[in-house]
C-alpha cells in the first residue's frame, strides 16, 4: 500500500510539473510576442499621429492613412487574426491556471484567474475593418493581463519548487527495483582483500544490466571511473547530502546534469574491484559517508536466505 500511494504522489508531482511547465512556456513566449506587436502599433500610431500634423505649406507626398482610418496593411490584418488567436490562448491559460492552483493546494482567491480576457467587437454587428488604434488598445490589454498571469505563476513555480523539493530531494527508495542486500554499512571482511575493512555504502545485487536509478533529484557532480569504484556516479542533493552509485556498467548521464527521482542514471555491472554485477550504494553527508539505511527505505528487503554479507565487493 506505502508504493501505491507514493506512486500516485509521484503521479501527482509529475502532472503538476508538467502543468506548470505548460503554462510558464506560454506565459513566456506569449509575453514577449505580443510586446512586440503592441509596441510596433503603437509606434504605427504614434507615427501617424506626427504625419498629420506635418505643416501642408507645399506640396506633400502621400501619407500613411491616418490612425482613425481602417487598416489595410497586409501585416496588421495578419496581427488582428492573431488577436483572436490569443485571446483563445489566454481562456487555455487561465484554465491550466485554475487547475495548477487547486491542483497545489493554493487559496483560489489569492490566484485570481477567472477573470475574462478582454474581447473586442460586437458579436452579432456588420462585419468591418478594426483600426491600428483599436487593434493596439486590445493588444495592450491583453498585454497588461498576460504580464499579471505571468506573474501569478512566478509566485505559483515558487511554491510547487518548495514542495517538490520537500517530497523528491530527499533520499527514498532503493537504486534499483529489483533485487537483494548483499553488504551492509559498517566492518566487514573485503570479499576480494580479505581483510576486515570498513564498508562506507550498502551493496544491492541484481542482474547485470538492471536500471540504477536516483533515489532523490539532483544534479550530477561526476561520472566516470574511481578508482576501485569502476564506473561511477555522484549526484548531489539538498542539505549537503550525496549519493553514490558505483561499479556500473555504464553511466547514462553526464557531469552537471539534472536528474529527478527514479530516473535512469546507470545500468548494473561489475567495473572496477568487485566480485560480480551490483551496485554499491552510498549517502554522503556533509563529505562524510553515513549509514545509507537512514535516508531510503527504513525496514529494508531481508537478505535473502543463504546470501553473503561479504559478498559481492
Amino acid at each position: 500500500m506505502h508504493h501505491l500511494d507514493r506512486r500516485k504522489t509521484d503521479r501527482g508531482q509529475a502532472v503538476i510539473t508538467l502543468l506548470a511547465v505548460t503554462l510558464f512556456t506560454v506565459a513566456g513566449v506569449g509575453l514577449g510576442f505580443w510586446i512586440g506587436h503592441y509596441q510596433y502599433l503603437t509606434t504605427v500610431v504614434d507615427n501617424n499621429a506626427q504625419a498629420a500634423l506635418v505643416p501642408r505649406s507645399s506640396p506633400a507626398p502621400a501619407l500613411p492613412p491616418p490612425a482613425s482610418d481602417p487598416a489595410t496593411s497586409d501585416d496588421v490584418d495578419a496581427i488582428a487574426a492573431r488577436v483572436g488567436e490569443m485571446q483563445a490562448e489566454l481562456f487555455r491559460l487561465n484554465a491550466l491556471g485554475e487547475r495548477l492552483v487547486q491542483m497545489s493546494g493554493l487559496n483560489p482567491e489569492e490566484f485570481d484567474f477567472e477573470n475574462p480576457p478582454p474581447r473586442g467587437g460586437a458579436e452579432d454587428g456588420p462585419a468591418r475593418d478594426f483600426t491600428i488604434r483599436e487593434i493596439a488598445s486590445e493588444l495592450g490589454s491583453m498585454v497588461s493581463l498576460v504580464q499579471d498571469r505571468k506573474r501569478k505563476l512566478e509566485v505559483i513555480e515558487d511554491v510547487i519548487m518548495d514542495k517538490d523539493l520537500t517530497a523528491q530531494a530527499m533520499p527514498s527508495g532503493w537504486p534499483v527495483r529489483a533485487g537483494y542486500v548483499t553488504s551492509r554499512f559498517g566492518f566487514r571482511v573485503h570479499p576480494i582483500k580479505k581483510k576486515r575493512l570498513f564498508h562506507e555504502g550498502v551493496d544491492f545485487a541484481s542482474p547485470r544490466g538492471t536500471a540504477i536509478v536516483a533515489v532523490a533529484d539532483g544534479v550530477v557532480t561526476f561520472s566516470g571511473r574511481k578508482g576501485g569504484y569502476g564506473r561511477t556516479v555522484d549526484i548531489r542533493h539538498v542539505n549537503g547530502l550525496v549519493t553514490r552509485y558505483a561499479h556500473n556498467q555504464d553511466n547514462l548521464v553526464k557531469e552537471g546534469q539534472m536528474v529527478r527521482q527514479g530516473q535512469k542514471i546507470a545500468t548494473v555491472g561489475s567495473s572496477g574491484t568487485a566480485t560480480g554485477p551490483h551496485v554499491h550504494f552510498e549517502v554522503l553527508k556533509d563529505g562524510k559517508a553515513v549509514d545509507p539505511f537512514r535516508y531510503i527505505d527504513r525496514q529494508p528487503r531481508p537478505v535473502l536466505a543463504g546470501a553473503s554479507e561479504d559478498q559481492p565487493g
